[in-house]
């Protein structure tokens, strides 16, 4: 893997299996969790024609047919801009896109430092905050609706603590305020679902959160928009790959 040819996406994407894979997509798929578009799209390998992308759609519905809420979810290939066609296609047909920025670097390259707090305690997620941390995640996903609330809850109470993700959690007065998750992809470690209350903000909080979900890892590699590019640039990370998404939904 050199680098491009989707090597990043690809590598993001190795941690599920897929439910069908053909010569230019990939169709991810879980019925547990089918509000959430993240755990249902299609992941395209090559750039679909607006044909081939119009018959793909009549597939998903299909395959969707059984779900709640009325959704389409795809990312484009790793590297690849929207041609104007496709995108007056995807407008037509009620999708929004977006563009998502891959950043990496070496560990050693990022200023991530572990500093200290008196006030505030770090911890890996365990069975003793378990069940605060599974309430801490509904509240932030009831916004979503209680059918996606409670699929996610249900799938993080069976799930959380047995696959290769780690939760690193910030803790005060007993209270969650922030949290990360770090998914191990051998030398490199994904940051996701990063999140830190909004009273919170901008006291190193968020830093050190990524410091120990990346301890012990060679390569730190996180998928974020183009606001955040001069936070995690200042932080040493550095673009290496885009690709974009889009999405049709009844929640926009």
């Amino acid at each position: 893997m050199n680098g491009v040819n989707m090597y990043y996406k690809e590598l993001l994407e190795s941690s599920e299996k897929a439910y069908l894979e053909t010569n230019r997509y990939k169709h991810f798929k879980n019925i547990i969790t089918s509000e959430r578009y993240f755990s249902n799209y299609i992941s395209y390998k090559i750039m679909p024609t607006v044909s081939e992308f119009l018959q793909d759609m009549i597939y998903l519905a299909d395959e969707q047919k059984d779900y709640q809420s009325d959704f389409a979810f795809v990312f484009f290939e790793e590297n690849a801009e929207l041609s104007s066609e496709l995108q007056r296609t995807l407008s037509q047909q009620g999708f929004e896109s977006e563009k998502h920025i891959i950043f990496t670097n070496s560990l050693n390259h990022l200023k991530l430092l572990e500093k200290e707090f008196d006030d505030i305690t770090f911890t890996k997620l365990n069975e003793n905050y378990l069940e605060k941390y599974l309430k801490f995640k509904y509240e932030q996903s009831i916004v979503y609706g209680e059918t996606y609330a409670k699929q996610m809850y249900n799938d993080n109470r069976t799930n959380l603590l047995n696959n290769n993700a780690k939760v690193y959690l910030a803790i005060k007065d007993n209270q969650i305020i922030g949290d990360v998750t770090a998914w191990d992809y051998g030398e490199y470690v994904e940051i996701d679902d990063f999140y830190v209350q909004e009273s919170y903000r901008g006291q190193g909080i968020g830093t050190r959160l990524q410091f120990d979900a990346s301890r012990g890892f060679k390569k730190v590699i996180l998928i974020s928009e183009e606001e955040n590019r001069k936070m995690y640039e200042h932080q040493g990370y550095e673009e290496v790959a885009y690709y974009w998404t889009a999405l049709r939904s009844p929640r926009k």
